[in-house]
């Protein structure tokens, strides 16, 4: 029995740890306690380096969904995990990266291959984690992943707010995936050969305007429209975290992990996965 270490066992971890896989465990590890793996670890892999020396005694595969912490450009919390852990047990190291690492866009489709370009300290903190573990010596998959939506992740206190929205037609375009989605094609990362050693965007293929993702949540629960409005008023209104998502766009192309992982995006119309999350 072999294990697969799920660092960082947060919200997506909860999805990976109910798909079983034969001849495998789960081992949760984070700083607070959890049950929802075979074995739970309390570790803070930021400080906790006796501890991490001793954490994977043999051969296993790890899925890092750790943030980063929350300033500079550095990726420390990774650098001390890659330091310390005994990387000569690591089979592979599927790593979960954000698609904000490309930038601003402008709604252009970008796939694998385009420019990286990040904005914001948040996303330049991706770039550098994905080039830890490229230089890592690791088998890797690195995952450019967009926003996570599903069961306890949709924004429903911005709705009950009645949080005013961009209008439409000037709406910039956005990528979601489904966070049981994710968890799929995290679990058929650990034995698929063709994602060795590469870097692949995912998404539910079907890029949809930030209002709509927000209109479809209002017509799913009855509700009414709130307010439409432009970018100057939104810069006013909408804190800087939610003004840098609104202010980036992008398409991305997935091309790759439709190639790899056909079929595996079972909710591709979105509307379909917020009734999911609304059960």
């Amino acid at each position: 029995m072999s294990m697969i270490y799920l660092v960082g066992n947060g919200y997506v971890s909860d999805y990976i740890s109910q798909i079983k896989i034969e001849n495998k465990k789960y081992v949760g590890v984070c700083r607070s306690e959890k049950k929802n793996c075979d074995i739970n670890i309390k570790l803070d892999i930021s400080a906790d380096n006796e501890k991490l020396r001793e954490l994977i005694t043999e051969k296993s595969i790890v899925v890092y969904l750790a943030p980063p912490q929350q300033n500079g450009c550095i990726d420390l919390v990774l650098k001390n995990f890659l330091l310390n852990v005994n990387k000569k047990n690591i089979q592979k190291i599927i790593y979960t990266s954000t698609s904000g690492v490309y930038g601003d866009k402008k709604d252009k489709v970008v796939n694998e291959s385009e420019s990286i370009e990040p904005i914001t300290d948040r996303a330049k903190r991706r770039v550098d984690a994905e080039s830890q573990i490229e230089s890592s010596g690791l088998n890797y998959t690195i995952l450019r992943v967009p926003g996570i939506y599903g069961k306890g992740r949709l924004p429903m206190k911005r709705i009950e707010e009645r949080l005013p929205l961009i209008k439409r037609d000037i709406c910039k375009h956005t990528n979601l995936i489904h966070v049981k989605d994710l968890a799929r094609m995290i679990v058929a990362c650990v034995h698929n050969k063709a994602s060795d050693m590469s870097i692949i965007n995912v998404s539910d293929g079907t890029a949809i305007k930030t209002t709509d993702y927000y209109l479809h949540i209002y017509d799913l629960i009855g509700q009414p429209y709130p307010e439409f409005i432009d970018y100057e008023d939104a810069s006013k209104l909408y804190d800087k975290k939610r003004q840098s998502f609104i202010n980036e766009s992008r398409i991305l192309d997935t091309g790759l992990m439709q190639k790899i992982f056909p079929n595996i995006i079972k909710f591709k119309d979105v509307r379909e996965g917020i009734k999911d999350s609304l059960n």
